[in-house]
């Protein structure tokens, strides 16, 4: 494919070593995909009409009551909120998410929770969370709507999905599954349990579009949800779907269905990571292991290179960077990155770009040499103890923050309060430089901070680094998700 566009834009595009990330653009399409993309963009057709009739089509392929298709996993689980709050009625459903007078209720199992539940929330559902049976037999007697789960930690729960469809089924309340991370199957190890909807992804595993995703379930929730979705004048309005991204996954729903090679699949992703792992154990004291997954939920294996750092001078997100300055760009994965190893995960790679990696991986790691000289740190140019005023540059707005620190020697320990929130800071200071850190929990994520700066004059000042992090969006990349802004901060005891 050309790479016009994006050299005309700037953008580099990349090998993608990572597996299904969202910010890196999910999976390619397949060409049946783009096809059928394009065929669907030559006429005008009634979009409800179209996406009742993929829904058909769709449940008679996957064994599911009903299906609808959406603008993608998070909108799936706004529309499949707003149902089990709604239950289809238009005056609920024009008031969300004012939610006041219905049930605005969603429980979990303790332990549940997980980034994308804010879905959940935009709805205008709070979200409880509940330690056992007797817990949950006692909330859903109380304003409950939904019962929701993710499914990659259901086995570890205290209270699993069939105990949940066991308590919610009698009192009328459905039971949401989070699957969008997982492989579709047939028959849908959710729904074979009594699940009421489950929702998918549609760029990732399916390889459909990226801004898409599958909501499966029994018929009159699918239905209710459908209601609350775009093109109707309901919450999920914003979240358009277009006939070009319906056809989309339409087709890759079919293809999965009908002509998919699994098991070819799953000896190419082997067969590519032996390749680099072949050309990477070249390197002297570079190890290179494939792991195969040890849940059901997970199809794709993955490799560990891992070498040591008293022989090769970099680490695992030190190589990242210089994959990404590579020549074409290879983008590594910075989840489960270490000092001295990172992961392959091979789901995403082209024909012949397994050979391009291993060679550039053990090319980087053969000539990355450790340096010889120690780190000494210098002694604090100040003593930071004390409370302070932190004013940070958002887009828009100064904000105030305090931070109370504790010094002892080059540490620094304390607490950092946001506008709501207040959590532990760490860090250090040596010489004037100064760097600490927080982690504040909200709901189902943590905010992350990382302040950067030095102190001069009695003030410091620099950069603090913004984003989240949480079990299913974890990694210093999504620590920075919301970019940077500039601090400063004054002394005030």
């Amino acid at each position: 494919m050309s790479d016009e566009l994006y050299e005309r834009l700037g953008v580099r595009p990349f090998i993608n070593c990572c597996g299904t990330r969202t910010v890196h653009g999910g999976s390619l399409m397949l060409p049946a995909v783009r096809k059928a993309m394009v065929d669907a963009a030559g006429r005008f057709v009634n979009l409800n009409e179209l996406i009742l009739a993929s829904g058909r089509r769709i449940a008679a392929l996957t064994g599911a009551e009903a299906a609808l298709i959406t603008s993608g996993g998070a909108a799936s689980l706004v529309a499949a909120t707003a149902a089990a709050m709604t239950k289809g009625d238009p005056e609920r459903m024009l008031r969300l998410p004012n939610s006041d007078g219905m049930p605005a209720q969603v429980v979990m199992p303790k332990g549940a929770r997980f980034t994308y539940d804010h879905a959940i929330r935009t709805a205008g559902a709070r979200v409880v969370e509940v330690a056992d049976r007797k817990a949950m037999a006692e909330a859903l007697r109380s304003g409950t709507a939904m019962v929701a789960t993710i499914g990659t930690k259901d086995a570890d729960l205290p209270i699993r999905l069939d105990e949940c469809v066991a308590l919610a089924e009698p009192l009328g309340i459905p039971v949401l599954i989070d699957a969008a991370s997982e492989h579709l199957e047939r028959p849908n190890p959710y729904l074979s349990r009594g699940a009421s909807l489950v929702a998918y992804s549609g760029g990732k595993y399916l390889k459909g579009p990226q801004s898409t995703g599958l909501l499966l379930g029994k018929r009159q929730w699918i239905e209710a949800a459908r209601l609350n979705a775009s093109p109707h004048h309901a919450i999920g309005r914003p979240m358009k779907i277009s006939k070009e991204e319906v056809a989309g996954l339409l087709a890759a729903v079919e293809f999965w269905a009908e002509g998919r090679d699994h098991e070819a699949e799953k000896a190419r992703w082997t067969g590519d990571l032996e390749t680099i792992a072949r050309l990477t154990r070249e390197v002297g004291s570079v190890t290179a292991e494939i792991e195969v997954p040890a849940k059901s939920h997970e199809q794709v294996p993955r490799l560990r290179i891992a070498w040591d750092r008293g022989r090769v001078g970099v680490g695992g997100l030190d190589l990242r960077e210089l994959m990404l300055a590579h020549e074409p760009k290879i983008m590594l994965d910075d989840r489960g990155a270490t000092d001295r190893s990172i992961f392959i995960l091979p789901f995403n790679l082209e024909p012949g770009e397994a050979e391009i990696v291993g060679r550039a991986i053990a090319r980087a790691l053969a000539t990355a040499t450790p340096s010889p000289r120690p780190v000494v740190d210098e002694p604090p140019a100040a003593d930071l103890t004390g409370l302070w005023a932190v004013e940070i540059a958002f887009a828009a707005e100064r904000t105030p923050h305090r931070v109370r620190l504790r010094q002892s020697g080059t540490r620094l320990e304390g607490t950092h309060t946001t506008l709501d929130l207040v959590a532990p800071a760490s860090g250090t200071i040596t010489g004037s430089r100064v760097a600490f850190s927080s982690l504040h929990p909200y709901e189902g994520s943590n905010l992350s901070y990382a302040f950067t700066g030095a102190v001069a004059n009695g003030a410091m000042s620099g950069t603090v680094l913004l984003g989240t992090s949480g079990d299913s969006a974890p990694g210093p990349l999504n620590m920075r998700e919301f970019g940077s802004a500039t601090w400063d901060a004054r002394r005030l005891g």
